[in-house]
């Protein structure tokens, strides 16, 4: 059981202040089972809980009671998978949680899973990971040579917050400020865009079902030279929404008669797909551990805030690390790249070219720790990512200490630093501390 209680204090006077007081619980259960050598049960799954202040100024779409105080509580599975395993061979299928990749929080291949935004950025990637439906199949060959495929039936998104999303302060779409955009005609034609002030619009979420929503891919790893390495590939589909606008009128198949203005207008959510070839390698000189990764995004589409749409295009995200473990503590350092551009063969992109916000190089410094003190009985973990360029900054520390058997004792504190268009940009006036009660049965 785990009892959280948070605060993003907000103290800018600025138009779109969200001052946020939160008290979080979560129920988690978990247990494995053993049937025979060959057959292995995972089952798990949480209850959580939320109420909180979550002022924020009227706006649509955002519905909170008075003051801003709102409630939520959901009920999911967790891990909740089989496993047939032998000698050559082994099969999961179920609800499941893969990790690909080998950087720190940042793993450009790591595609499998959709995250949980708030959960990410206030406890890290290992927590905020979504289990997805799989069919997951490895054969074991020579010189410790492994062939995984893997199969996702079903599309699930990526969260901003599990618990009632619409008035989350970690939601992004509210940070990226699009009900003034589409007020004030930002960027684009003005029969496009809403122009007088209160002008009414509705989100669609358009989520792929059926066969749209089948993902896979392949995964090759061994070992040379004492060098762990592997490559992989994935069809799927973008986790968190490309937004996209349109007329109300439009949308039901009608067209606008010329020179008159649209009287509503619909946000488009859609997940488009993606093509991912990867590879990442580790090994160890010294005391020293050596890691990298690269994801190339072949076929890809950028979102572009300035027209309010998505821009067909390709990326390539990469990145190299270091790390230390000795005894109690454990520090590494990495540096990610980026790169994207626009698809100058699509005409619908051809406009984009030379975009500074579809296409962009960025170099991000990562830097992770953790101590443990006292025979395990005090840790402390530090999380820090810079941007030089857009001179944008996160940092978060969490300290932990075991009051008796079985109860922790966990305080965090999280800071944001610089505006840009990247996640940490748009998150610049959220910072955040929690303290939380964590119970063992």
């Amino acid at each position: 059981m785990s009892v959280i209680v948070d605060a993003l204090p907000d103290i800018d006077e600025a138009a779109g202040r969200q001052s946020v007081v939160e008290t979080r619980v979560r129920l988690f259960a978990e247990r494995h089972d053993e049937l025979g050598t060959h057959l292995r049960f995972t089952i798990s799954g949480y209850v959580d809980g939320l109420i909180a202040d979550r002022g924020y100024p009227a706006e649509a779409g955002l519905h909170v009671g008075p003051r801003g105080l709102t409630a939520d509580a959901i009920a999911r599975p967790a891990d909740l998978f089989v496993d047939i395993v032998t000698r050559h061979f082994d099969l999961r299928a179920g609800a499941a949680r893969l990790v690909w990749g080998r950087l720190d929080e940042f793993q450009p291949t790591d595609v499998v899973n959709p995250i949980d935004l708030s959960r990410f950025l206030m406890e890290g990637r290992s927590e905020a990971r979504l289990p997805v439906g799989l069919v997951r199949a490895r054969t074991f060959l020579p010189r410790s040579t492994t062939l995984e495929a893997v199969v996702v039936p079903h599309f699930r998104r990526g969260r901003f917050d599990q618990l009632d999303e619409p008035s989350s302060p970690f939601n992004l779409t509210r940070a990226m400020g699009i009900p003034d955009r589409l007020r004030q005609g930002y960027g684009g034609p003005p029969e496009l865009y809403a122009k007088a002030e209160g002008t009414p619009y509705e989100r669609v979420r358009d989520e792929p079902s059926g066969s749209e929503s089948l993902q896979g891919g392949l995964r090759l790893t061994t070992t040379t030279a004492r060098v762990d390495w592997s490559v992989s590939a994935y069809r799927g589909r973008r986790a968190f929404p490309i937004l996209g606008r349109r007329s109300a009128e439009r949308e039901g198949g009608s067209t606008l008669a010329a020179g008159t203005e649209p009287q509503s207008f619909v946000i488009r959510e859609s997940f488009p797909r993606f093509t991912m070839i990867g590879g990442d390698f580790e090994t160890v000189r010294g005391l020293w551990g050596i890691r990298g990764e690269v994801a190339a995004f072949v076929e890809d589409e950028l979102q572009s805030l300035r027209a309010l749409g998505g821009v067909p295009g390709r990326s390539i995200n990469g990145g190299i690390g270091i790390d230390r473990r000795a005894g109690d503590y454990r520090i590494a350092a990495n540096v990610l790249w980026s790169r994207s551009d626009v698809d100058e063969s699509d005409p619908a992109a051809q406009s984009f070219a030379g975009d500074e916000e579809v296409e962009r190089t960025d170099v991000s410094l990562v830097l992770a720790g953790d101590r443990s003190f006292a025979r395990e009985t005090r840790t402390l973990r530090l999380f820090a990512v810079y941007d030089p360029a857009e001179s944008t900054a996160f940092m978060r520390v969490i300290g932990a200490v075991s009051v008796r058997d079985n109860v922790w004792l966990e305080g965090s504190a999280g800071v944001f630093a610089g505006s840009s268009l990247d996640v940490i940009g748009r998150l610049t006036r959220r910072d955040f501390f929690y303290a939380r009660l964590k119970v063992f049965f």
